[in-house]
Order: structure tokens, then C-alpha cells, then sequence
């Protein structure tokens, strides 16, 4: 039989600590997309959402890709930069077109970070749509004007 000061020493405290780690890994969970964003067509000025929710625990953080680089999110040279909602998907308040370097258009990836790992979304595309229904860079037809949003 086990002698008081032995369980209250040492047994419970060793013990304790195994139990309590194991709990603590048991609830951290690496981030999990769980809605994936979407291609969008919009004409330039209008605003779009790219949308994008993870689970995990600790809750993840998103941050977005474009083109594979990671997406600056603050106002720069007059340009407005699209924001991180709370629930992680991308918000465009007025969409932009013109050169390669200043439009909007591209590829997004959403990737949800946490101190278990992390995720990586599908791909969802942004296009600029012409007058004509056009994608202004990529010159191809993605939709007729009434069902650009």
C-alpha cells in the first residue's frame, strides 16, 4: 500500500501533469477549412466577398494568399485593400481594375493558421468583368452583363 506522503508527493503531482499535458494536447485541434471560397465575377467599383471559414482550437487566424503571395490588407497609395472579416472571409469594398499590378483580378487562397498547423483553401478566383460581360485581363467571356454582380 502506498504511504500517504508518497501519493501526495509524488504520485499526484507526476500523475496531475501527465493528465493535465495530455488534456491540454487533446484540446488543441490544427485549423480545418470548413467553407471553402468561391469564384466571383464582379465589375469594377462594386464590392465582393471572397468567403473563407476554419475550425480548430486555438481558434485559427486567416490570412489570404494572391497569386500565391500574401495579400496586403491595408490602405496603400490611395488604394483601397480589401479587410479580413471576423469570420475570415475577404471583403472588397469597391473592386478595382486596370494593370496587372493594381487590379483586384486573381487567384485567392485562404489559409487558416493555429499553434496545432494549419489549412489551405482551394483556389477562388476574382475577375474583373468588362462592359461587355468580358474578364477585363484574361480576355475571356465569363458571364452575360445581367448576371454580374
Amino acid at each position: 500500500m502506498m504511504s500517504r506522503s508518497y501519493l501526495e508527493n509524488i504520485f499526484l503531482p507526476v500523475f496531475g501533469v501527465l493528465l493535465l499535458g495530455s488534456k491540454v494536447r487533446a484540446e488543441e485541434r490544427p485549423p480545418r477549412i470548413v467553407h471553402h471560397p468561391s469564384d466571383v465575377v464582379v465589375k469594377v467599383g462594386n464590392p465582393a466577398t471572397l468567403s473563407c471559414r476554419a475550425d480548430g482550437s486555438p481558434k485559427p487566424t486567416i490570412e489570404w494568399l494572391r497569386n500565391n503571395q500574401l495579400l496586403e490588407t491595408a490602405k496603400r497609395d490611395g488604394q483601397l485593400q480589401p479587410m479580413i472579416l471576423s469570420d475570415g472571409s475577404l471583403f472588397f469594398l469597391s473592386v478595382e481594375g486596370g494593370r496587372q499590378g493594381q487590379s483586384h483580378e486573381g487567384v485567392y487562397t485562404c489559409v487558416a493558421r493555429n499553434s496545432a498547423g494549419k489549412d489551405t483553401s482551394r483556389n477562388a478566383s476574382l475577375f474583373i468583368a468588362g462592359e461587355t460581360g468580358t474578364c477585363v485581363a484574361t480576355h475571356r467571356t465569363c458571364c452575360t452583363t445581367e448576371n454580374i454582380s
